[in-house]
């Protein structure tokens, strides 16, 4: 086997280590970025929510104090009525009485807005706040579930990077951007053997023959030209999979009928 070719092989079988790593943490890193993403959502619409119940209450605060204003203006005015002495004056100050009754009104109206404003919001704040603590406490638990099997793979996947970085220095780039690229396509599988399928057959005494049938793919199963197969075994070159694109190696413990339930494609 060509260098360029076992030494990709190797990476793959890393990659396969590191991604069961992957795999027994399951989904906490993403469930773990959610419930963070969600926290800071829920503390930034929180923060929103009080900034704005405070606004709420000094423009309520300013609109009774300007209340209460127009009303000492408005008991002046009305007082003024009966001590003036023509019609143009009476005019004057009802029509100033006038619009501090429709200021007063304005006023009034605007407090009962804001005052259902608050309400509503404070409502919204209750459920902002108990689904904070809520998101906290399953984050707390979740980043502690995470945390734990950090502890029990961080070295193992700390040495396996190693041994991939060293690898990968040694594998022209070509190769590597070939290999990530099909990696990427396929699940992270990117280079695989070659294997020999067998038909299982009983015969009267119940002893089970295995017949070789054709050779096929190791990822994706499709059938490998006999030519081909000649040239994959040889190990000269680098040998693509006509239907998947994946790389192809040879592998005898893949030349032996499969008897166990789950299949190893490496």
């Amino acid at each position: 086997m060509i260098k360029e070719l076992e030494l990709l092989v190797k990476l793959q079988q890393i990659d396969k280590q590191l991604q069961a790593i992957d795999s027994l943490k399951g989904d906490l890193p993403q469930v773990v970025d959610t419930l963070k993403q969600t926290i800071a959502s829920l503390k930034i619409e929180v923060n929103n929510n009080k900034a704005r119940e405070k606004e709420i209450l000094l423009e309520i605060k300013r609109l009774e104090s300007q209340i209460a204003d127009n009303k000492v203006l408005l008991a002046r005015y009305q007082d003024q009525l009966y001590l003036v002495t023509s019609n143009k004056e009476y005019d004057a100050l009802t029509a100033e009485i006038d619009t501090l009754k429709q200021e007063i009104d304005s006023s009034e109206y605007a407090i009962l807005t804001l005052t259902e404003e608050m309400d509503k919001l404070k409502i919204t704040l209750k459920g902002n706040e108990m689904t904070l603590e809520e998101k906290s406490k399953e984050l707390e638990i979740k980043q502690a579930e995470l945390d734990k099997t950090d502890v029990k793979t961080r070295k193992e996947q700390a040495e396996l990077q190693v041994r991939r970085d060293e690898l990968i220095a040694q594998i022209p780039m070509r190769y590597i951007r070939e290999y990530d690229r099909i990696a990427k396509a396929k699940d992270g599988l990117a280079v695989v053997s070659i294997q020999q399928d067998f038909d299982e057959k009983v015969d009267k005494k119940g002893n089970i023959e295995y017949i070789p049938l054709h050779v096929s793919c190791g990822g994706c199963h499709k059938i490998v030209p006999p030519q081909k197969v000649v040239e994959i075994k040889s190990g000269r070159n680098i040998t693509r999979c006509e239907s998947c694109g994946r790389i192809l190696y040879f592998d005898e413990g893949h030349y032996q009928p499969n008897t166990s339930d789950e299949e190893d494609l490496f």
